[in-house]
């Protein structure tokens, strides 16, 4: 082959540097095939027309150059032809066709009689050949044409110069240019194969950042096939269903293969314009509507339970998941699956929980009764002595009176109701049995509060929501959990009007124990070691078709490290045996889930805490309407 420049960079980009000089080489060939072709017919022409004239003025009978032209043009052109044809990559083929096309050269000077402009086909031989991008092709071609000026411009000086007698330094002449011309050439090929070298080196390049990408894609296809059926195998096992919905039909267009697990219909069933509408549950579609329209216009996921009448007829609680959706995008997409036996574990939770608060708040609770029962004891206990005390002086009086009625004499039986009162003590009873018995009335009372509101805490919901006064549930959480924050902290409320609330009172009253107890822990840890008090504020107000309520401590506030994990299940910075974490995780699961409410909160460190629970609530704006 051709010389090499330089060190291929790899052996790809040697590999595509040989094929496209064999490229080149084999174009070459061909094209110099035709070209020998060519020129045979010219040179015929020439012998025809030109070569008489020439060699013989203006009288033009046929000439030897005819013949000459006929069979040396054809001992030039055929060979190479031949060569080209079946062989035009071999490097023999090159040097042939170098060295024919220079004896073309040489004929058609020749046949022109020396004319000097013939001998530009020479130089422009040497370009031909120097596409070819091989040096030794025009070294090849160089000797071919300085031998032949040499040997005819001895031998027949006319044939090459068109005199009999050319000056000497013509050969010498003739040669400089094709030697000057080599030299341009050769320069032409060095940049000529190092372009190509350059190509060769940036399509190998190229080539290997394709294979590279193409093998992560493949990589990356096959890894992503993978988590798609290792999803589906997840989603099918877990009875997750994916869904998509068409905003505009207002209906399901994909569904999973395995629907039929969450209600027993197919995923045919689904795709029908009035499915969910038959299936949906009368009190959860207002719910359901305003998720999916959140979910058309929300930046993060949304969600959202609601029960679906199973084709066996039981109702199934369903909780859907609604994926973000990008703009101008006609559906929805998201994950449904079926929380039925989750909702049963968190309603279990919640009365384990209950009784939990129950227990751990009972003794405080025994001592808040234990309190007024033990002065309303002490207070009877006085009126029983005090009573005892009064008989002989009743015992006297009656004496006394049956003597008055008889007309005995009542001097002595006189003497004896006095001494019996001053014994009794009758001015000191009659100051102290009355507000002893009052005593006994407001510590009674007392009592009945607490058993009041240990009955409203604790009074078991119904399956439905029921209107309820959150203002009373609060009240009674207070009295509830006094003990757990009376050596801690004072307590402010702020109780406005405000409306009832549908919900489950039961559930919220826990909610609203959680978050006061948490508020009463906080306080006590900012000030355990001190005499210093907190304050716990516990307010309900009427918002815009929402009731809010606010609980708040003046406790150490909570870390920004953990802001995102405090309603997580079983997370907790309390010591173990003082909380289980479960609390705010059931608290939200009670005010959003199933009461479509929000449980936030603020919190600045060191200074304290305040959470918001707001519950949907439409008789709220009427009430402040009709306020305005």
């Amino acid at each position: 082959m051709s010389a090499r420049l330089t060190r291929p960079v790899n052996p790809r980009a040697d590999a595509l540097f040989e094929a496209s000089v064999d490229d080149v080489t084999i174009r070459r060939s061909r094209m110099f095939a035709w070209l020998m072709a060519a020129q045979w017919a010219a040179g015929l022409l020439v012998a025809l027309t030109l070569s008489p004239a020439a060699w013989q003025g203006r009288v033009q009978p046929t000439h030897a150059h005819l013949t000459t032209a006929l069979f040396m043009g054809g001992l030039l052109s055929l060979p190479g032809i031949a060569l080209a044809v079946m062989r035009p990559g071999w490097v023999v083929t090159r040097h042939v066709l170098a060295a024919a096309q220079m004896g073309w050269s040489a004929l058609l000077i020749h046949l022109t009689g020396g004319r000097i402009e013939t001998h530009f086909h020479i130089l422009g031989s040497l370009a031909f050949l120097a596409s070819y991008r091989d040096w030794k092709v025009l070294v090849t071609a160089t000797a071919v044409a300085i031998g032949d000026h040499l040997t005819r411009g001895l031998v027949w000086p006319e044939s090459v110069f068109g005199v009999a007698d050319p000056e000497w330094w013509r050969l010498l002449e003739h040669a400089w240019w094709l030697l000057f011309e080599d030299v341009v050439l050769f320069v032409l090929i060095r940049d000529g194969l190092r372009e190509m070298r350059a190509m060769a080196e940036s399509r190998a390049g190229l080539e290997e950042a394709r294979a590279t990408v193409e093998a992560r894609v493949a990589e990356r296809t096959a890894e992503l096939a993978a988590s798609r059926e290792e999803l589906e195998s997840i989603l099918e096992a877990t009875g997750t269903l994916p869904w998509r919905w068409d905003l505009a039909r207002q209906a399901f267009i994909e569904v999973g293969d395995h629907a039929d697990r969450l209600l027993g219909l197919p995923a045919a069933e689904w795709l029908r314009p009035d499915f969910l509408g038959q299936r949906l549950h009368p009190d959860d579609a207002n719910a359901v509507r305003e998720a999916w329209a959140q979910g058309a216009v929300a930046e993060a996921p949304t969600g959202v339970e609601f029960r679906a009448r199973h084709h066996e007829g039981h109702w199934v609680w369903l909780r859907a998941s609604v994926a973000p959706r990008t703009a101008h995008e006609p559906t929805l997409k998201g994950l449904l699956r079926d929380v039925t036996e989750h909702r049963q574990v968190l309603e279990e939770l919640g009365d384990a929980q209950k009784l939990e608060s129950v227990g751990r708040l009972a003794s405080g609770i025994a001592h808040e009764i234990n309190t007024p029962i033990q002065f309303v004891s002490d207070s009877i206990h006085f009126v029983s002595e005090a009573f005892s005390e009064l008989l002989p002086l009743i015992a006297a009086q009656q004496a006394l009176h049956v003597a008055a009625l008889e007309g005995a004499p009542t001097r002595e039986l006189a003497d004896e109701v006095t001494q019996a009162e001053q014994t009794a003590d009758l001015d000191y009873l009659v100051e102290n049995v009355p507000a002893a018995l009052e005593r006994s009335v407001e510590g009674l009372e007392r009592v009945a509060t607490l058993v009041r509101s240990m009955k409203d805490f604790a009074h078991p919901d119904g399956k439905e929501k029921a209107p309820a006064d959150l203002v009373r549930g609060l009240e009674s959480t207070l009295i509830i959990a006094r003990n757990e924050f009376k050596y801690v902290a004072d307590v402010q409320t702020d109780f406005q009007s405000v409306p009832p609330v549908t919900c489950h009172i039961s559930e919220l009253n826990q909610v609203f124990l959680n978050l006061i107890v948490n508020a009463a822990h906080a306080i006590g840890e900012k000030v355990k070691g001190t005499e210093t008090r907190g304050q716990i504020r516990v307010g309900a107000r009427a918002l815009d078709g929402q009731v809010e309520v606010a609980i708040s401590d003046t406790g150490g506030g909570i870390p920004d490290e953990i802001r995102q994990k405090v309603f997580e299940p079983f997370f907790t910075t309390k010591e173990v045996g003082r909380g289980t974490g479960q609390g705010l995780a059931i608290a939200r699961s009670v005010v959003v889930d199933k009461h479509q409410g929000t449980l936030s909160f603020e919190s600045t460190v060191g200074v304290g805490t305040t959470f918001f629970v707001r519950l949907p609530c439409p008789a709220a704006t009427a009430a402040r309407s009709e306020a305005a």
